[in-house]
């Protein structure tokens, strides 16, 4: 039965002679809903279980509608669209979307896959900004925020990183045409690293199958007798963004190398044109000059043998 009753107070109440409020609507059946003729509408279910508030025709194909539920105490806050929920915060304070059971503070899509994962960071208002992730440092231990982010002036120097707020060289930076560096935001190789790598083993390609012209190394002692190791500091103060050991070193000077081996020394593509050596390939060169060397010492060998042999028959 329908009644409607309005107190001197202001208030006036629907279900109700009693308004607890300027407006009081009291339903006494199992659902108490509020519709209009475009199917917009607001309901709410026995007990305060559900509240569910809809737009567009719920449940038709374009419906959207918003749930707050508490049933077998499982609270959760839903949004829904085509009749399939979409987004949902649960009692624990779990985010999902496009799952209703998240996993951690943050689940995007279903474990099924029918519902991908992908998540898309426009880039900020700023120049040269792409999106960005911040990660803030830890509560013990840690000094520095951590970013993942996009950043380029130009295309040659477009760049994916991950570093932290004490600077860009703590970090790694991949090129757009898939050179990586740590430490170095401007690779010029595959992989250039401003600082020491410490290994089990580092293994290069040297499979026949890949090679061609190959030919023995020429004159290898006459090389190598060519050859200067050194001892040395590396300039720390200049170069600060290479990270060189504060240990004395030693090896060689790579212009002076160039002149007797070139195949070993690379210079990289960039304004400076800075050279390195790859020393795992003077081995070759040490292996073929020790040959060459044990051949002579093994001809001595045989000559002094000669002269005695000579000697002992004069005798």
């Amino acid at each position: 039965m329908f009644f409607l009753s309005a107190v001197v107070s202001g208030q006036t109440g629907i279900g109700t002679t009693t308004p607890a409020a300027k407006l009081h609507v009291k339903s006494n059946g199992s659902t108490f809903r509020l519709e209009g003729t475009d199917h917009t509408y607001m309901e709410f279910y026995p007990q305060g279980a559900i509240t569910r508030f809809g737009w567009f025709g719920y449940p038709s194909a374009n419906s959207v509608d918003l749930t707050i539920s508490n049933q077998s105490a499982t609270g959760a806050f839903s949004i829904n669209t085509n009749s399939l929920e979409r987004f949902r915060i649960n009692s624990s304070g779990l985010v999902g979307i496009g799952t209703s059971t998240p996993s951690s503070t943050l689940t995007v899509g279903n474990a099924t896959g029918s519902v991908n994962g992908e998540i898309t960071i426009n880039p900020a208002a700023i120049a040269n900004e792409g999106g960005q992730i911040t990660l803030k440092k830890s509560v013990n231990g840690s000094t520095a925020d951590w970013m993942i982010d996009q950043y380029g002036t130009n295309t040659s120097n477009a760049r994916f990183r991950i570093f932290n707020s004490l600077g860009e060289s703590n970090g790694i930076a991949i090129l757009e045409n898939g050179n990586m560096g740590i430490g170095n935001i401007a690779p010029t190789v595959r992989l250039q690293v401003a600082g020491d790598i410490i290994a089990n083993s580092i293994a290069g390609s040297s499979d026949a199958r890949f090679k061609t012209n190959i030919f023995p190394i020429e004159n290898p002692l006459q090389k190598v007798m060519q050859m200067r190791g050194v001892t040395f500091d590396w300039k720390t103060k200049e170069f600060p963004n290479r990270t060189f050991s504060e240990k004395r070193s030693l090896g060689f000077i790579a212009q002076e190398v160039e002149k007797v081996i070139p195949e070993v020394v690379q210079t990289e593509n960039s304004t400076e044109g800075f050279k390195s050596v790859q020393y795992d390939k003077v081995v070759a060169l040490l292996v073929e000059a020790i040959k060459e060397q044990q051949k002579q010492i093994e001809q001595l060998q045989q000559k002094v043998k000669e002269l005695t042999e000579k000697k002992g028959n004069e005798k």
